[in-house]
């Protein structure tokens, strides 16, 4: 086998482990250096970039996870999966009719993925029309009813239309799904506590402002 391919699944290999010790640092210092070592091969270029992206996105930093992964996109236009972590970096920067686009090209390519159409629903919610953003959930839902993410971001969204029991059902639904879910229980109460205050605004005469919810 040449060296130089074998020292890469070495370097690449050695970059994973980091990832599952959930030493970020060593990962990310990893896949820089095979930017630089490897900077003649487009295919080494493409995934050092798309795990850098996946790495940063982990981190909280969509600024630099959306660089990064612009640059996997570019050696490699149609992978739908870099579409997608691209789209997630720009919901995660509020930046959602950027969001929306990428979701879109994701989802074209695999039209029955939930974790894209819970990413679009999301997105497309928060971007202001959130009966369109609840059909996108709902169609992640019935793909995919186990997944208690796609159940929360259905409980936050009908929330955020100040429809109460709806948002509590989807909630129990996830609790149901998984009743020791720690954010589950955290937005459940939530939206107990904010229909509550509600109710009290209204009987009062005043009523609070919706705004956006994050995740």
């Amino acid at each position: 086998m040449d060296e130089n391919v074998s020292e890469f699944i070495v370097i690449w290999d050695e970059a994973k482990s980091y990832i599952d010790q959930g030493n970020f640092d060593k990962a990310i210092e990893i896949y820089k250096y095979i930017l630089v070592r490897y900077s003649d091969s487009s295919t080494a270029v493409e995934y050092a970039n798309a795990y850098l992206g996946d790495v940063y996105i982990t981190l909280g930093l969509p600024d630099l996870a959306e660089s990064h992964v612009k640059k996997a996109i570019k050696c490699n236009p149609g992978k739908h999966e870099y579409h997608y972590i691209l789209g997630f970096a720009y919901s995660k920067q509020n930046h959602w009719e950027k969001a929306i686009r990428e979701y879109e090209i994701a989802i074209g390519n695999s039209p029955d993925n939930a974790e894209y159409l819970r990413g679009l629903g999301w997105a497309v919610s928060n971007n202001g029309d959130m009966t369109k953003g609840i059909e996108y959930l709902q169609k992640a839902n019935r793909l995919d009813p186990s997944n208690v993410d796609v159940l929360l971001d259905i409980a936050n969204v009908y929330l955020l239309n100040l429809e109460f029991e709806k948002a509590k059902q989807a909630a129990r639904q996830a609790l149901e799904l998984d009743p020791g879910h720690s954010l589950a229980r955290l937005v459940f109460e939530k939206i107990c506590e904010f229909q509550k205050h509600y109710k009290n605004a209204k009987t009062k005469g005043t009523g609070p402002r919706g705004k956006r919810l994050d995740r």
